[in-house]
């Protein structure tokens, strides 16, 4: 901002009002489209006779990072839910695993791969506890390194060796019933008409609704409307080919957390990068929330409805 605009933001806060450096996406006048030309291409290759290369779809690998210990925890209760850090996550870890074995018992092939770091021994018990009470495979590993950063990188690395479907997660989140049934229903139903890899946000970003709108499709799915977004965050459902593909941006994610560095490795800087190659979606309403402050939730979800069905997870 230059001076001039410096001068005039003073003036105008007077009155209530700012002055903001111009978003990328403007609805008037309509010219800049250049970031939903690749979209479009997409959306017009539904009810095609374009051919398809099979890719592995058949198979979907939830990568779930939690951390639940003395170093996170500070004594404070959440602002929304109103209880402790670990009872919190905890009904947030919960919400996942009913939903994969929602999915599950809906003929969808599917494991659970817990990369924890450094979770207390009571915590991890809860957390087979409850994966042990469900008939999906699942698994508990230790991340090599300790940090925020150095988990989402570990989880990505396994995603980008393997093949499939994948849906990576953190353990702030708290998702309906059939939110992973129905991502994988959207995915495949998206990739059977187009072949075309998308990535799937499981709620509008925060930034969609509170900062800026921009032009978008929406299209309809047996359950509920989805809109093409260009912003998620490290949570998201995507295909292992995407990851490997596109590998350059999900290298500095092992950032995330490190105050030094740390801008390097945020959304816009890595895996937002991947909106320039694939589409991506975001389901109304939303199918799981980032239940960690109210800036983050989505509007007109009833998450307290969804919280209050769900049990304290006990040892």
């Amino acid at each position: 901002m230059n001076e001039l605009f410096r001068v005039l933001d003073r003036v105008l806060k007077k009155y209530g009002h700012t002055i903001k450096k111009h978003s990328e996406y403007n609805l008037l006048p309509l010219e800049n489209f250049n970031k939903l030309i690749s979209q479009k291409n997409v959306y017009d290759t539904f009810n095609s006779k374009k051919i398809i290369t099979p890719s592995n779809i058949d198979s979907l690998t939830v990568c779930l990072r939690t951390c639940i210990n003395s170093k996170r925890d500070n004594g404070d209760r959440n602002e929304l839910t109103g209880v402790s850090l670990e009872e919190h996550l905890l009904r947030c870890i919960n919400s996942l695993i009913l939903s994969i074995q929602h999915a599950s018992e809906n003929n969808c092939n599917i494991r659970l791969i817990v990369f924890d770091d450094r979770s207390e021994n009571s915590v991890l018990e809860k957390i087979e506890s409850l994966c042990k009470k469900h008939s999906f495979e699942w698994s508990i590993v230790t991340t090599e390194k300790s940090g925020q950063g150095a988990s989402l990188y570990q989880n990505f690395s396994y995603a980008k060796e393997g093949e499939g479907l994948y849906y990576f997660c953190e353990d702030d989140y708290l998702h309906i019933e059939t939110a992973i049934y129905e991502m994988i229903n959207f995915y495949k139903g998206v990739y059977d008409q187009t072949g075309s890899h998308i990535l799937l946000y499981p709620q509008e970003h925060e930034i969609v609704f509170g900062q800026f709108n921009y032009p978008s499709y929406i299209l309809y799915s047996d359950f509920r409307r989805w809109r093409s977004v260009s912003h998620a965050t490290h949570t998201f459902f995507t295909h292992a080919e995407m990851v490997k593909k596109y590998w350059p941006y999900f290298e500095n994610t092992k950032f995330v957390g490190i105050k030094e560095k740390r801008h390097l490795g945020a959304e816009k800087k890595t895996t937002d990068k991947l909106f320039n190659h694939i589409l991506g979606f975001s389901p109304i309403p939303a199918v799981a929330v980032h239940l960690q402050t109210q800036n983050c939730l989505p509007p007109f979800f009833n998450w307290r409805e969804i919280w209050d069905r769900l049990e304290t997870p006990n040892s």
